[in-house]
């Protein structure tokens, strides 16, 4: 007689979070090698060279680890990288530097032993797939045998993954250029905005153990906070005067347009129930709202409004007061910090996000002269704000 039974495919289930399908796989492994201790992707940005934790998955509660790394700096992983080849280490401690501050976490894990899996999509790497074992000498050829066909579905799974996240990007992109406001000035923007909101996520993740993948989401999806003024007339976002009051209305509604917009690339990439685009629509739709209920377009107020608006939130603020503007010069950097706090004591804006930027002084300066605009003024939106005071300067900088 035939049997029916749910489907129970849990890695195969888009609708959960990669972090937990992530375990469901780690699961699997561990029954095959229960000293597998833990499982975990590094993913390479290529336009800086930069290795980062994306997610990861330890025995027991989980114990994340926040690291960046440029490639070019572990010749052993490039090697890797340039020849396609995995890598086994028998010996972690006898192999690793002493003076790594991340080998010194990984063998005061009690891990011994260690595989390396390269992940390309076709030519282009993705990044590295990263097996610990409690044992020395664990992942023996045996071994590596029994784990390979779940380790190409979990690659299959993270580049599906990062294919999904990469052609909204792409469509967000194309509408930027379409609509003009791909220019430098813009470019230039979003690419900082993106950059300070990894700063602070990746601070945050550190503090209150947020899930691996938090900072590198955020650093995908913060670019695109404004992507609803490519809905707004010319005549208002490029307008080298003040706005008057119906322009200013029509202004705001950038919010309620980059959410449709959102919300329709979405449905037509048929990523609807895909979790991690909840960030997305959180970062887009929030990213204006004020902890006091001030903000717009739902003047949500405290606990209403999640992290990554409130960090979106800070990092468009300090950009925009740091950066020169055809309205405006751009801010001495003490004078930014203190309308930053300002904001905080009036209860507008996330306190620890502004105090976690404040302290990533090197970091702030490094990303301003990498991602630097051209030196001639541009135009700008909202050029028609005043620097008068904190919360004026705030307004025209959040618009």
């Amino acid at each position: 007689m035939a049997q029916t039974f749910p489907q129970s495919f849990s890695t195969l289930n888009q609708t959960l979070p990669l972090q937990d399908r992530l375990a469901s796989i780690h699961m699997r492994l561990q029954a095959i090698a229960p000293s597998l201790g833990r499982l975990a992707f590094t993913l390479y940005q290529p336009s800086n060279d930069l290795l980062s934790t994306y997610i990861s998955h330890n025995q027991g509660s989980p114990t994340l680890r926040f690291d960046d790394a440029s490639l070019a700096a572990i010749p052993s992983l490039r090697r890797l990288a340039d020849t396609r080849c995995c890598r086994v280490i028998d010996d972690m401690a006898a192999e690793f530097s002493p003076h790594s501050a991340h080998s010194q976490w990984l063998l005061q894990q009690g891990w011994r032993s260690s595989y390396t899996l390269p992940l390309f999509q076709y030519d282009v790497l993705l990044g590295f797939i990263f097996l610990n074992a409690d044992a020395p000498g664990a992942f023996t050829q045996e071994l590596r045998q029994q784990l390979d066909p779940h380790l190409e579905l979990l690659g299959s799974m993270l580049s599906h993954e990062l294919t999904l996240i990469d052609s909204m990007r792409l469509a967000v992109r194309l509408a930027l250029q379409l609509t003009g406001l791909h220019d430098p000035e813009t470019r230039g923007h979003l690419e900082r905005v993106s950059l300070y909101s990894r700063l602070i996520a990746l601070e945050m993740g550190r503090i209150h153990a947020l899930r691996s993948d938090f900072a590198a989401d955020i650093t995908l999806f913060a670019g695109l906070h404004d992507i609803g003024k490519v809905a707004i007339p010319d005549r208002i976002l490029h307008k080298s005067g003040p706005l008057d009051a119906m322009e200013r209305q029509e202004m705001d509604t950038h919010v309620q347009l980059g959410t449709e917009l959102v919300e329709s690339m979405v449905e037509g990439l048929r990523l609807v129930a895909a979790p991690r685009l909840a960030m997305l629509r959180q970062v887009v739709a929030g990213h204006h709202e004020k902890l006091d209920g001030s903000g717009y377009p739902l003047g949500r107020s405290a606990d209403q409004i999640p992290l990554e608006a409130r960090i979106v939130a800070v990092a468009d603020i300090y950009d925009a007061l740091s950066q020169k503007r055809a309205y405006k010069p751009a801010l001495p950097e003490q004078e930014v910090i203190g309308l930053l706090r300002d904001l905080v004591r009036s209860g507008k804006i996330d306190g620890e996000c502004v105090e976690i930027l404040v302290a990533s002084r090197d970091q702030r300066q490094a990303i301003a002269a990498t991602c630097r605009e051209p030196e001639e003024a541009v135009r700008t939106p909202n050029q028609q704000e005043s620097t008068a005071s904190p919360e004026s300067s705030a307004a025209a900088v959040s618009a």
